[in-house]
């Protein structure tokens, strides 16, 4: 009966899927040793000793290092380890969090890229878009204005820490907000009022003086290959659609990559929408 309910260090690795070099630095280090030594001098583990070391492993997979491992097990008591579970349970919550997050922007990004390969570039649709949060910047316009990009990319800098920080990507690429007096002006299409992240996000974690909501309704929409910076052919076609379909701007312009610098190193297969909002003209 004892020999089953007793293992040397070789059976007790190959049962727990370590080797008997971890066992041996355990042992030695005073994390995890041999329940007993028997009368031949072998040092053996107990069979009641798997769960121990099952959890030790757990709480090194949950990142603990092990001096922590090792000053809990030296003297662990009933009261420790519930703190020490308490403990790895809010880790685990935001562990969980965080994977979830990251999930929906695989899932997001996935969605782009697949919505990439449906596009028809260079020609202008009409469509209907849903409200969409927004995390916007610093309004730029008048660092645009002024030429000064300097500014414009310390603002950018700026937006893009915070979006980050506050954990606001939920896997959208960052796009441009161009005001109706700017893009119905040729050669102003460049003048850009805000950079700005779409957000799955509830509006209540936004930041509240950077929240905007992109309120839907009907919307012109083009794509173009190419230099994202490249936009005046395009706003020219949407301006011109307008004029013959007897239709005004009724907001500002979004410009969103589909495709971009972490899809592609070659500029010319990024893939650029502009969607602008518009309104009848009234009789």
């Amino acid at each position: 009966m004892a020999r089953h309910m007793t293992f040397h260090v070789g059976e007790f690795a190959r049962m727990t899927g370590v080797n008997k070099r971890t066992l041996h630095y355990y042992d030695s280090e005073g994390i995890f040793s041999p329940d007993s030594v028997e009368p031949n001098g072998y040092r053996a583990y107990s069979s009641r000793q798997f769960y121990p070391f099952y959890m030790i492993r757990m709480f090194r997979d949950m990142g603990l290092d092990l001096s922590e491992i090792k000053e809990y097990m030296q003297g662990r008591t009933p009261e420790k380890f519930a703190r020490l579970l308490a403990e790895q349970e809010e880790w685990l919550e935001q562990e969980m969090a965080k994977l979830k997050r990251m999930r929906q922007i695989v899932a997001n990004q996935r969605q782009l890229l697949a919505k990439a390969q449906e596009v028809r570039l260079d020609e202008v649709e009409e469509q209907e878009f849903a409200d969409c949060r927004l995390v916007v910047s610093e309004n730029l316009r008048q660092l645009c204005l002024r030429e000064d990009w300097e500014g414009v990319e310390r603002q950018f800098a700026t937006h893009l820490r915070d979006v980050m920080e506050g954990e606001v990507l939920t896997g959208y690429t960052f796009g441009a907000m161009v005001s109706p007096q700017d893009f119905m002006r040729p050669g102003h299409e460049q003048v850009v009022s805000y950079y700005y992240v779409p957000t799955d996000k509830p509006w209540r974690q936004l930041p509240k003086d950077y929240r905007r909501l992109r309120k839907g309704g009907h919307f012109l929409v083009t794509y173009f290959a190419g230099d994202y910076m490249n936009t005046s052919v395009s706003y020219a076609r949407l301006r011109n659609y307008m004029q013959v379909h007897e239709l005004s701007p009724a907001g500002f312009a979004y410009e969103e990559s589909l495709i971009e610098d972490m899809s592609t190193a070659n500029a010319r297969e990024f893939i650029t929408r502009i969607a602008v909002p518009v309104t009848e003209n009234q009789q």
